[in-house]
């Protein structure tokens, strides 16, 4: 068998559905490899490598599967380190099968002597949890086990395996494999805490008169989402909403679960301050302590660590002395502010109340996938969710804008095209990855684009007014028509000017076949940031 055929078959027998990715004459081998599979696994043709990553993640954060992307040697490698630097900030686990030169010409690689050579593999020692080369066929199936095994384990994050393509195309006698399979499955451990921090952590939630929870991603991961609690006030920090950071504010003990307490979330590390006692429940040792040094450690799995603190709760009740109707008014009464703001005759629409809209529309089906800017500002702080699971997905790990179109298509796949994808993109965002309508097109995909049009690359133009004294340079572009750009994909495209507009998009969409982009035409000075 070809080792490019047995890999396939590995992946397959791991659990791999999809693998997302852009062919090169290196990579072939794998690809014959799927095509003899066609009923267990299947490739999907992205039109750009970091789409295919930004896919496989997405897929990742929704199945609780490894996601898994292929590029060819040079160009097509190196265009997998925004998306792998993304799933390793937020802990995804993907895994990224390289082609590459073959052995007989290593010394060739150096400046692209041999076609597209390059250091490629040392590329991604800062972005990924390991990085191996098949050398001998012999390693194959030792190199994926463990690839997953990595990928999945501890701290989930991107791995990379780099297939020489003398090695891909080689005749091996594989013998019947010896390991465990279904290894894309995440977390493939889970750990409990160690008692006696237990032990200290249940005074301290029994004592405090403000306990606040922050949940993060690793809770998520865990599969400890289950629970949508009256007592949710929504996302804190600078992308958060003014009521759940006031909350943050007063608080005088904060349990983190499975947040590696960033800098958005505490608004630069002062948020809670110092004086405030903190627990910290987390997978990897590392994050505990890093950024608030005294915290109380439950070094666990999200699901263990709770199950553990609520054991040795016995049923005792919190000295909690929290106002909960109060501050749900005032939420109230700031949400409907802001989504009620109209816009004057020919003015651009507002976010919040495009938000607003949004949220009259949203079903218990529907999964919402945002770009990194703004739009995950804007979803984060208003969109409301009213079921359980993993429904809202964002690139809050390394940000960068043009995650949202190519997440979307993980998405629905990962949804097995049965849920409505609701994508939220700004006009600069979605300019990075508008090529992947194609494949949403192709594959006949339920997905709605929301474009947040201003025509500027707003982040920047704000901080150019406020920092830079209104000298602006580099933010503003020309108007694009969306809508018209959509239409030449083979998408549904409309323009909405108007709330009105906008509502009679989105009745259109309720039940998409294929993809559909309303380009809605915003104020570019309105912004979700939130500062103390």
């Amino acid at each position: 068998m070809k080792v490019g055929e047995k890999l396939a078959e590995l992946l397959a027998k791991n659990g791999v559905k999809y693998v997302y990715g852009v062919p090169g004459g290196q990579s072939l081998p794998l690809y014959e490899g799927i095509r003899k599979l066609p009923d267990q696994i299947q490739h999907v043709l992205m039109r750009d490598e970091r789409s295919a990553g930004y896919a496989a993640d997405a897929y990742a954060r929704l199945t609780g599967r490894t996601g898994v992307c292929d590029a060819t040697v040079g160009p097509g490698a190196t265009n997998l380190v925004s998306p792998l630097a993304e799933a390793y900030c937020s802990s995804i686990p993907v895994l990224a099968i390289l082609s590459d030169i073959p052995r007989a010409w290593e010394h060739r690689r150096m400046r692209g002597n041999a076609s597209q050579g390059v250091q490629q593999v040392d590329i991604f020692r800062t972005v990924s949890k390991w990085q191996v080369t098949v050398n001998d066929p012999r390693m194959l199936e030792d190199v994926l086990d463990t690839s997953f095994r990595m990928a999945t384990t501890g701290k989930p994050g991107p791995v990379v395996i780099s297939v020489p393509v003398d090695i891909g195309m080689a005749d091996f006698s594989f013998r019947e494999g010896s390991h465990s399979l279904q290894g894309s499955i995440f977390p493939r451990f889970r750990t409990a805490p160690d008692p006696k921090e237990v032990g200290r952590a249940v005074p301290m939630l029994l004592k405090a008169r403000k306990p606040v929870l922050v949940v993060g991603g690793g809770a998520h991961i865990s599969g400890a989402d289950q629970q949508n609690h009256p007592q949710a006030f929504g996302v804190t920090g600078v992308f958060g909403n003014p009521i759940a950071c006031e909350i943050l504010q007063q608080a005088d003990l904060v349990f983190f679960i499975g947040s590696k307490i960033g800098e958005l979330t505490t608004f630069g590390f002062r948020v809670p301050p110092r004086s405030i006692p903190v627990i910290h429940l987390d997978a990897d040792p590392e994050e505990i302590g890093r950024n608030f040094i005294e915290s109380v450690p439950l070094l666990a799995d999200a699901c263990l660590g709770l199950d553990a603190i609520i054991a040795s709760l016995d049923g005792r009740k919190s000295a909690a002395e929290w106002d909960f109707r109060a501050f749900k008014e005032k939420q109230q009464k700031w949400y409907d502010e802001k989504t009620s703001l109209t816009a004057e005759k020919d003015q651009p629409l507002k976010p919040q109340a495009v938000m607003g809209a949004l949220n009259q529309v949203l079903t218990e089906k529907d999964v919402v996938v945002c770009d990194a800017s703004l739009s995950s500002g804007w979803a984060s702080a208003y969109l409301k969710l009213n079921t359980t699971g993993h429904r809202f997905i964002a690139p809050r790990g390394l940000a960068g804008i043009g995650w949202g179109a190519p997440a979307a298509i993980g998405a629905a796949l990962a949804a097995n095209k049965e849920a409505r994808i609701l994508t939220i993109a700004g006009d600069g965002g979605f300019s990075y990855s508008v090529q992947e309508l194609e494949v949403m097109n192709r594959l006949k995909l339920p997905v709605v684009i929301i474009v947040l049009n201003n025509n500027v690359l707003g982040w920047i133009k704000h901080a150019q007014k406020f920092g830079y004294q209104e000298n602006y340079i580099s933010t503003d572009f020309s108007q694009v028509d969306f809508a018209t750009v959509a239409k030449g994909f083979g998408a549904r495209g409309y323009t909405a000017h108007s709330l009105d507009e906008l509502k009679d998009c989105l009745a259109k969409e309720k039940s998409p076949q294929g993809p559909a982009v309303i380009d809605v035409i915003v104020d570019q000075w309105e912004s979700p940031v939130h500062r103390l």
